[in-house]
């Protein structure tokens, strides 16, 4: 559907720029990709003293609504990124990985996906002739070829899901496996796309979390009301540990 031409100051077009990129930070329920390819389509078509507004209102502090919300720091480099997507053209960049090791990557870009209040590029990287994933807060200086190129199909049909399964893929720094005294079915909706859940019976289930986090580990289990036994790795067993008695200590002092 098509709108009549807005006319806009400098102020109200920077600032509808700087207002989608909030809602691209996943702190709003609106649609991130819906909001990234608004945001593409209004910037490229901005006057370039605008645009030089946009950037420099990359530094200005404002309050964290949650700590978890992705730092879309280079609103350029989003669009770019987002517009490559949508012509179908193919993209190269400087990648740093969760290593902090840096790459220079050619990719066939595919779309964008809001997960988890962040924000992926998921590609068909040429030179290692593949599916792969890029956090776009981790994508430096991208810039697009012109070549265009022919869709691939994406392994998986829900792109979402693809995201899910690719970081629950990734070596994680904490592997946690517990086993939960409750129903299979009841733990896979606490646990959702943050682990995976075998069941033992109808009653009980094995549970495994890869994260970078043990404090996310323990809330997560916690949360789910039910007793668990948490058989690894050590480092997790020390840390629930530690959580049991921090919060026997406060409830002891609170009854004295």
């Amino acid at each position: 559907m098509g709108f009549a031409a807005l006319v806009l100051s400098e102020d109200e077009a920077a600032a509808v720029v700087m207002g989608l990129k909030e809602v691209a930070s996943g702190i709003h329920p609106t649609s991130a990709e819906a909001a990234v390819g608004a945001m593409a389509k209004i910037v490229q078509v901005l006057p370039v003293r605008i645009r030089r507004r946009v950037h420099s209102l990359r530094s200005v502090a404002t309050p964290r609504v949650d700590r978890q919300r992705t730092n879309i720091a280079d609103v350029a480099s989003l669009t770019t990124v987002a517009l490559a997507c949508r012509d179908h053209e193919a993209l190269s960049f400087t990648y740093q990985a969760r290593d902090g090791s840096i790459s220079e990557r050619t990719v066939h870009p595919h779309r964008t996906v809001s997960v988890d209040y962040r924000l992926y590029l998921i590609a068909w990287d040429l030179d290692r002739s593949d599916w792969r994933t890029f956090r776009i807060d981790r994508i430096d200086n991208p810039i697009r070829s012109g070549m265009k190129f022919a869709q691939r199909q994406l392994p998986e049909s829900d792109p979402v899901e693809y995201v899910y399964r690719e970081i629950r893929s990734m070596p994680a720094k904490y592997p946690v496996h517990a086993t939960v005294q409750a129903p299979p079915g009841r733990v896979k909706q606490e646990v959702a796309q943050y682990g995976s859940v075998e069941p033992i019976d109808d009653t009980s289930c094995e549970v495994y979390i890869p994260t970078e986090s043990l404090d996310w580990a323990a809330f997560c289990l916690a949360a789910i009301g039910a007793p668990f036994v948490v058989h690894g790795p050590p480092e997790a067993i020390d840390y629930m540990r530690g959580w049991g008695q921090r919060l026997l200590a406060a409830t002891e002092r609170g009854a004295s």
